[in-house]
């Protein structure tokens, strides 16, 4: 396959489902070459799957993204069959909406080691990579990343914390070879809000089959951002295209916020 990122091996964790399955895929169709890197092996065979029948270049290594070790080794790994990495997104990533006296250690622990911990574990991983040839990172933020929500205190923790991790980061390193950006959209319809829309239907006293019409109706331009469009701000900042931007974070949100 031909493409703007032909040539090039991109780790894309949380890449079996969802946003991260899209980005792997887009990836692919540009000509990367992309580890896939999740703990669900079926769903992550599956992915990679997809993309070899579409004519891309993939594979799949087992990963749990809150285990340093296992990204090491799965990194190891990529290296031995690629010889290199040149591009990264972190996109593995879990949303609990809860009222805060409700939110417990558990939703806490759970978000802070797939949301925080491991994106500082896979950066860390990244950019030591990298260090020598130079690359490029990506992590999926939100919009709750820059703005307050109720119900989702320790979403919106993890995600403020992305921005900081991210930035201080792309500061270090700037005199390198490494930029590191992060992409913020507003919610998107995966199967993730499938199961939480009945948990935001009880925060806003609704129908949970209107929880999507709701968001599309509060975005100024009256839809939800697609996975196909986080894919491609995903491939525009892993490219020479975006080649004089680091520490920032690009708002998909139709509107809803603008900074």
């Amino acid at each position: 396959m031909a493409g703007e990122l032909k040539g090039r091996t991109a780790v894309v964790t949380g890449g079996n489902s969802g946003i991260g399955a899209a980005i792997a895929e887009a990836f692919a169709r540009e000509g990367a070459q992309v580890a896939i890197f999740a703990r669900n092996e079926k769903t992550g065979r599956e992915a990679v799957r997809a993309i070899l029948d579409a004519g891309g270049e993939a594979a799949f290594y087992q990963t749990d993204v809150t285990d340093k070790k296992q990204i090491e080794a799965s990194m190891e790994k990529v290296l031995r069959d690629y010889g290199k990495a040149d591009a990264w997104v972190n996109s593995a990533g879990v949303c609990d909406i809860a009222p805060f006296l409700e939110s417990d250690e558990t939703l806490w622990d759970r978000a802070v080691n797939v949301n925080l911990k491991g994106v500082f574990f896979c950066c860390q991983t990244a950019v030591r990579v990298m260090l020598e040839r130079g690359g490029t990172i990506v992590n999926i933020s939100s919009v709750s990343g820059k703005k307050p929500s109720s119900w989702q205190t320790v979403y919106c923790a993890t995600k403020f914390g992305v921005q900081g991790l991210s930035q201080s980061i792309a500061k270090e390193f700037a005199d390198t070879k490494i930029r590191i950006n992060n992409i913020c959209p507003n919610a998107v319809w995966t199967d993730m809000w499938e199961q939480n829309r009945y948990d935001y239907a009880r925060k806003r006293n609704m129908n949970p089959d209107m929880v999507k019409s709701y968001f599309e109706s509060a975005a100024p331009m009256k839809r939800l951002v697609t996975m196909r469009e986080i894919a491609d701000a995903a491939i525009f900042l892993s490219t020479d295209k975006s080649g004089y931007m680091t520490g920032q974070s690009l708002n998909l949100n139709g509107g809803e916020l603008m900074e």
